[in-house]
């Protein structure tokens, strides 16, 4: 069965390779909107973009997350009923985009599980946490992970879930609320941390989304 056109929503600041290997997966009918924050960011100032890939500047977020704001504006610009959402900060193998297809034509709405892999010694003591909080979780409780997900149009109340969208601090949480997944045995490792800063401040952002609510 012959799967539609799709549209890739990837939040970035610069120029990945995250992006290439999305963009060099993507069929005619295809679309990679690469959402960034303003545009001075370096993306927004790239030329060289390969077919198929737009850059959409967000603007500032007013009353929700950066993230949430830059998936908002994604929603909004696609022009394809199916729809799937990534990150800048993992390899994509060249087979991630038709396999997503597969398993939506098997299952409906998948997502695919984080595995937050330390660089810095700091992110890696803090792996179990990782492994309980983000892998374990995301697949026992069938979560949509941001990182990974495929879903259409149909399958959720698009209007009520992007007016949540632009008053939440997670997109992707927001998301679950919407949208029933099927949750693959499948791990994308990502990699978390390169300072002890960056990893204090990003389980800060974490206690911060899971220790209060959703909403902005």
């Amino acid at each position: 069965m012959e799967r539609p056109p799709t549209t890739v929503i990837l939040p970035t600041v610069e120029w990945t390779a995250a992006c290439g290997d999305v963009a060099a997966q993507l069929r005619p009918d295809d679309e990679l909107l690469v959402v960034c924050d303003a545009a001075d960011d370096p993306v927004a100032e790239r030329s060289d973009l390969p077919a198929g890939v737009d850059v959409v500047v967000a603007g500032d977020p007013d009353g929700c997350s950066g993230k949430a704001n830059a998936i908002d504006a994604g929603m909004e610009r696609a022009s394809n009923d199916r729809i799937v959402w990534t990150d800048d900060d993992f390899h994509h193998p060249d087979d991630w985009l038709e396999t997503l297809h597969a398993d939506y034509a098997e299952h409906g709405p998948v997502s695919e599980i984080p595995f937050f892999r330390g660089r810095d010694p700091l992110s890696v003591l803090l792996e179990p946490t990782n492994v309980f909080g983000g892998t374990f979780l995301t697949w026992a409780g069938d979560i949509a992970w941001g990182g990974g997900v495929i879903f259409e149009r149909s399958d959720i109340d698009e209007e009520a879930f992007r007016r949540d969208l632009r008053r939440t601090v997670s997109d992707d949480g927001t998301l679950g609320e919407y949208l029933d997944v099927t949750t693959l045995r499948r791990v994308r490792e990502v990699p978390a941390g390169g300072s002890v800063r960056e990893t204090l401040e990003r389980h800060v952002r974490f206690i911060k989304l899971t220790g209060s609510t959703d909403r902005a």
